[in-house]
């Protein structure tokens, strides 16, 4: 997207266990490495089996301040909603994406539908090739191994990539939008001032999505753009599971790491494009939660983090999101993406980089802008 802030890495990454449901055992892993408990995983573990405060559902409003002096962790956000079954999922590759269904979220008019799918595996093939002989090769990581799929009327083309992903393009409509995006102006919509436009988007895509099995979304941004008598809107969102989102906030993705998101185009006449990456995992395995930590303990843990030095803080810094979402765990051996509940407390990137006190406190000091902890263990997913 025009004008975004280029992603690099922060601060160190910090490789932590799986979310379970169940009571911790005396070790602990990280990653495949077991290790005794340490004195800080005791007092996460003591904090873990408190009691749930009978005021905490009250809180609608986050001030809080942790820490003393200026190694502290200023947190000012909504209270997100909690929904009341919280689940541990697994996901894996959706043998359902045939080219049967492929054809139906094309919705051809024609009807003079070509099939291009074994130039599309073809190309992707070169592609990777390509890159293995590179000077600098890229390093990612795929979730699913099925074949790539591609059809196309002319008018329209769609796809399906390794069992997990889709897209879809309108070929006139995107000309259309694509020969203002650089000169249009650009308004991003809060969703509290803008939520008619939130809700109809959501409308339009779910009806897209709906002959391939996708039911839920979590739109976490609308990007207006507007030049003369053409108006477009970018779509960024997640994945949902029982009402939950995916984490979307980061400095950087490593290979190995699979962040499943989507992005469309949508104009007053239809969907322009529409890209999903990672985001048609079938849930194979499902685990209720007997308990999620309240927001009262994960200040708690937060704070024996900061105490430990497991996280830095800083009295210049704030942080102002509060999620409660699933944050995504790639086996890759496995093919295999597990859902983590988590509670992601953070500042935008792209907030703090145009703010040069906030980012001197984020970058210089090294102090934390976004940690995922997880909702039922209080271990420290991801910081940065």
């Amino acid at each position: 997207m025009r004008n975004k802030v280029s992603r690099l890495v922060v601060a160190m990454l910090m490789a932590v266990g799986i979310c379970g449901c169940q009571k911790a055992p005396e070790s602990s892993a990280d990653g495949d490495i077991l290790h005794a408990k340490d004195s800080v995983e005791d007092e996460v573990a003591a904090i873990v089996g408190e009691p749930e405060s009978a005021t905490e559902n009250d809180i609608q409003e986050i001030n809080s301040i942790i820490g003393t002096g200026d190694h502290i962790i200023r947190i000012q956000a909504q209270m997100p909603d909690v929904p009341p079954d919280v689940y541990y999922m697994v996901l894996g590759e959706n043998e359902t994406l045939t080219k049967d269904v492929l054809t139906r979220f094309l919705g051809s008019e024609t009807g003079n539908i070509k099939d291009l799918s074994e130039e599309a595996q073809k190309e992707i093939e070169r592609s990777e090739e390509e890159n293995e002989q590179g000077e600098e090769r890229a390093v990612f990581s795929v979730f699913g191994n099925a074949p790539v799929y591609k059809l196309s009327d002319e008018q329209k083309t769609a796809g399906f990539s390794y069992g997990t992903g889709a897209y879809y393009q309108d070929e006139l409509l995107y000309k259309k939008c694509a020969s203002i995006y650089k000169s249009a102006d650009e308004t991003e919509l809060e969703e509290a001032d803008h939520e008619n436009v939130y809700m109809e988007a959501e409308k339009i895509l779910l009806a897209k999505l709906s002959p391939i099995g996708m039911t839920e979304l979590d739109i976490y941004k609308i990007t207006q753009y507007q030049c003369e008598s053409v108006t477009f809107y970018e779509i960024e969102f997640t994945p949902s599971y029982k009402g939950m989102g995916m984490a979307h906030e980061f400095g950087s993705i490593a290979s190995g790491e699979i962040f499943p998101s989507g992005t469309a185009w949508i104009c007053e006449e239809s969907i322009v494009t529409l890209s999903l990456n990672a985001c048609l995992g079938k849930v194979e395995a499902q685990e209720k939660c007997k308990a999620v930590l309240s927001w009262s303990q994960i200040e708690k843990i937060l704070e024996t983090y900061l105490n430990s030095g497991k996280i830095n803080g800083s009295n210049k810094a704030v942080l102002t999101e509060v999620e409660f979402l699933y944050y995504p765990i790639f086996k890759e051996d496995q093919n295999k993406l597990e859902l983590v509940p988590v509670w992601h407390i953070y500042t935008p990137m792209s907030a703090w980089m145009e703010h040069e006190e906030l980012a001197e406190a984020f970058v210089e000091h090294g102090s934390v802008w976004s940690i995922c902890v997880n909702a039922v263990s209080g271990k420290i997913v991801r910081s940065e």
